[in-house]
């Protein structure tokens, strides 16, 4: 494992000389290689096509886990518009610090009127902007200058593995001696950069995002992020306005949002034998690692439990899947029916249904009468 993380080190640096970046600190060449990740992130249609986004995740807290096989690699559900470098790129820390504060915009407040005008955000309705919300803050291990070990890291809401102390909350993080950085809703809506601002003002005072792009990134993508993570009204934006929630289920009230969408149980530190896995009802030997269905039979056998609910992986659809399902509802088919980014939407909903419907299906594979493949998977 430490070779490896050399190698991608060394490859990264080179890249950054090429770039004319700088990667003098092992904490540079890290952020530089989550930067690298984001610069070559692309959507894809089929949800089976890994990216390298998918295999190393947009930053520390969503990177790919010691332990997991290609089953546990959920499949790729857009873009992330605006997120070209993950929060802790050194890149974004003078924009950081030289934001104005928290409740005045770089870029200004308002739009079409000077200080009388509307306040400019990603939403359908200014009300619903959360501009302070640290939705994707994190915890700053590495440069702590501490040797974690499990003991060290003990604090609610921490892990320890593979010789790294991985922190998801601001309190966790502070009780180990830490940093924690805040990446606050007004952080990212400002990281757009002022070519996108402006063209984001210019559809907002036109009162239309049609045909607004900058070299081919369209507004509306440009939106849909921030939007996502930030907007109370959200799916509905500043673009595409009163968006009904949708869900992957033919019958919208078999959604079930607290069941999980997909699971993890890292079993790496322990190793467990395939008698020892399959001893467990819940577990099961695949591709030579032992994985688990269950937190209960996970942590049984002594590994770490991750898992995304239905609830908690709609967030990543887009405006367009939303109104995708509904068409095909309207429609009673999915045939010809697009999801966002130009996919069909059966790409977008097959892979919930089999675990967030009542019917074990999508609503393309129920209107359709098809089995995907994912229904096998699991």
């Amino acid at each position: 494992m430490a070779v490896v993380r050399m190698l991608l080190s060394i490859s990264v640096c080179v890249l950054a000389v090429l770039g004319e970046e700088s990667c003098d600190t092992p904490a540079r060449s890290a952020a530089l290689l989550q930067s690298s990740v984001h610069r070559n992130e692309k959507s894809v249609e089929e949800p089976n096509v890994l990216s390298p986004a998918m295999l190393f995740g947009p930053g520390p807290m969503n990177r790919m886990r010691p332990g997991m096989g290609p089953h546990h690699m959920r499949p790729f559900m857009g873009a992330y518009p605006g997120m070209h470098r993950f929060p802790g790129h050194p890149g974004n820390v003078n924009l950081h610090a030289n934001l104005q504060g928290r409740s005045e915009s770089t870029y200004g407040s308002s739009y079409g009127g000077g200080s009388a005008g509307a306040e400019l955000t990603p939403c359908q309705s200014a009300s619903e902007w959360t501009p302070d919300k640290d939705f994707a803050g994190y915890c700053d291990t590495w440069g702590s200058g501490i040797m974690f070990t499990k003991e060290t890291c003990a604090a609610e809401g921490c892990e320890y593995q593979w010789g790294y102390c991985y922190c998801k909350t601001e309190a966790g993080c502070t009780a180990v001696h830490a940093t924690w950085h805040p990446y606050t809703c007004r952080m990212q809506w400002e990281s757009q950069g002022p070519d996108n601002m402006e063209k984001i003002k210019e559809a907002a005072v036109d009162g239309t995002c049609e045909g607004k792009d900058v070299y081919g990134y369209q507004v509306k993508d440009m939106v849909s992020y921030p939007a996502a993570e930030c907007c109370k009204d959200y799916p509905s934006t500043m673009c595409e306005k009163n968006v009904q929630p949708m869900n992957p289920c033919l019958n919208q009230a078999d959604f079930l949002p607290d069941a999980y969408a997909y699971t993890s149980c890292d079993l790496s530190e322990v190793n467990p034998t395939k008698q020892q896995c399959e001893a467990n009802p819940d577990c099961k030997e695949q591709w030579g690692w032992c994985d688990c269905k269950t937190k209960s039979a996970c942590e049984a056998l002594g590994g770490n439990f991750y898992g995304g609910t239905c609830q908690e992986e709609l967030r990543w659809w887009s405006p367009g899947d939303h109104k995708g399902v509904k068409e095909a509802l309207e429609k009673q088919t999915c045939q010809g029916v697009k999801g966002s980014y130009e996919g069909d939407i059966k790409y977008r909903v097959d892979w919930l249904g089999h675990s967030c419907c009542l019917s074990k299906k999508s609503i393309c594979e129920e209107l359709d009468s098809y089995s995907s493949h994912y229904s096998g998977m699991y």
